[in-house]
């Protein structure tokens, strides 16, 4: 296939996916109307400018690539499978063992289209020229450790947050939350107010009103157990430290700075009052390489000291979830650590 028909090819195999019957079914244990929605606009941000775009960096793409996919963002392997295939990649997609729908579904589709996208599940890692995965920092060391000299573009655990002031939008705050359930390192763990104690409770009933109109909307799916002990304690944690709305199918909590924990759980947020940005920055210092983005309502200037402070992207509130197809990831080029030089033998 020449260029252009790979990138045609690509996007039909991405609206053939958008238009599967049952989302739901690939979404390991996301509501029907969740699944369908992050479908939507998982599908929806890859289009022709983004994948042309891609293709003019310099470079001869990898003959093989491995991209390990894991639990969470069901459709979080697309920008990889489709970037790869643009390039004219093999693609072998390694599928979450417990939960390979999505990634079967997505190898169909790009197959029907005449690309080369194989579908493998279980341990084995094979000899590939290039490597992506996404897991937990222990499942990303180990694929590391199998592929130590392989060009490779690797993420283990990050976690996002907001910066408002106290007039924030809730309701767009609130998709952040909820969208794929709080599954995925664009999930915002912790909303930061500007101001004093008031403004942030302020905001914190205003997103408690926005997360119950959301979960009408777009109900809550599984639950996994494990995360049982853990809702449990930080409700008892927000209540002895602060206030707690909701704390069934979600929650908001607004307390102190001490209370707040870098990682997500499903519709569950936290509220704190802070004075400045920097206080925001020294507050997530300790954790400063897991850092993933920031949503903000907040200047340009502000913007800029966020960037300058750390985060791999900064984005208006609403915004979070919705990350622009070929974006750097982990703070390099999207791809471009797994291109070849022009010439290389």
């Amino acid at each position: 296939m020449t260029e252009r028909d790979r990138i045609a090819a690509v996007l039909r195999a991405i609206d053939r996916l958008a238009r599967v019957t049952e989302p739901q079914a690939l979404s390991d244990g996301l509501s029907a109307p969740m699944a369908s929605l992050g479908l939507e606009i998982s599908c929806g941000l890859i289009g022709r400018a983004g994948l042309e775009g891609l293709l003019r960096a310099k470079g001869v793409a990898p003959e093989t690539a491995l991209v390990v996919a894991a639990r969470g963002v069901f459709t979080a392997p697309l920008e990889w499978a489709a970037g790869l295939a643009a390039y004219g990649s093999t693609v072998l997609l390694k599928a979450p063992t417990e939960a390979p729908a999505f990634c079967e579904a997505l190898g169909e589709c790009f197959r029907a289209e005449g690309l080369s996208v194989e579908v493998r599940v279980g341990h084995d890692l094979p000899d590939v020229d290039a490597v992506v995965a996404m897991g937990s920092d222990r499942a990303i060391a180990a694929v590391a450790s199998r592929y130590p000299t392989v060009p490779s573009s690797l993420h283990g655990h990050r976690f996002s947050v907001a910066l408002v002031g106290s007039a924030a939008d809730a309701s767009a705050l609130a998709q952040d939350v909820v969208l794929y359930d709080g599954r995925g390192c664009f999930t915002p763990c912790g909303v930061f107010v500007l101001g004093g104690p008031e403004a942030a409770e302020a905001v914190g009933v205003r997103l408690a009103g926005a997360l119950a109109l959301a979960e009408e909307r777009w109900p809550r799916g599984d639950f996994a157990p494990e995360y049982g002990p853990i809702w449990r304690e930080r409700l008892a944690l927000g209540r002895a430290t602060g206030r707690v709305f909701g704390g069934e199918e979600w929650a908001v909590t607004v307390g102190p700075l001490s209370t707040f924990e870098p990682s997500a759980l499903p519709r569950w947020v936290s509220v704190h009052a802070v004075p400045d940005v920097g206080a925001l920055l020294e507050t997530l210092a300790p954790w400063s390489a897991h850092r993933a983005a920031c949503g903000t309502d907040q200047s340009p200037s502000t913007v800029r000291t966020l960037e300058v402070g750390g985060f791999e992207r900064v984005c208006a509130i609403g915004e979070l979830q919705r990350p622009p197809f070929g974006r750097p990831h982990g703070g390099t080029p999207f791809l471009k650590g797994l291109l070849s030089p022009v010439g290389a033998p």
